[in-house]
């Protein structure tokens, strides 16, 4: 997720300074609906800004989820950044990667769905899992974690550019 929002921050700006926090959602460890994982976004940003001491421009929060369809249950993420001066919230959402049955059959809001791939997949090491998400263990490295959130973070940020009718490089 950092590394994502490094690569499109320096897309987006020519000058930025990133301080990264780990700030409580409120909801369940994996969120099985886009209103729980931009509850949760909206929960991260509402947290983080009551603890800053200093103004900052943007807040970004950033939620991986699942959703169950009549087409099969789909992981992908949301990012939701806060224009602070303007109290604006924009949002981005990324592409959707098909679980496999082995895996939904499995599923449950109290237990994190990395957890339940390293159950499933025994091959793949905690270290694979945390580089590539559970995204990018299932398509073979195709569309990693780093993937989905910068899909999600380049239209968030698109919007933004396009609400304030501003070039930001």
């Amino acid at each position: 997720k950092i590394k994502a929002t490094k690569e499109v921050c320096s897309l987006a700006f020519r000058n930025f300074s990133l301080e990264c926090y780990s700030v409580p959602s409120g909801v369940s460890e994996t969120p099985n609906s886009d209103e729980e994982a931009l509850f949760g976004c909206h929960r991260r940003i509402e947290n983080l800004q009551s603890k800053l001491n200093r103004e900052v421009d943007l807040i970004i929060a950033l939620e991986g989820l699942t959703e169950t369809t009549p087409f099969g249950v789909f992981l992908y993420g949301w990012a939701t950044i806060k224009h602070v001066p303007s109290g604006k919230i924009f949002y981005g959402c990324s592409g959707k990667v098909m679980l496999p049955d082995d895996i939904t059959n499995d599923l449950s809001c109290d237990i994190k769905l990395s957890d339940l791939v390293l159950k499933k997949f025994t091959s793949v090491s905690k270290e694979d899992l945390e580089q590539l998400g559970t995204n990018g263990i299932l398509t073979n490295k195709m569309y990693t974690r780093e993937d989905e959130f910068s899909t999600a973070l380049r239209c968030a940020l698109g919007s933004m550019i396009a609400e304030h009718n501003t070039i930001l490089l």
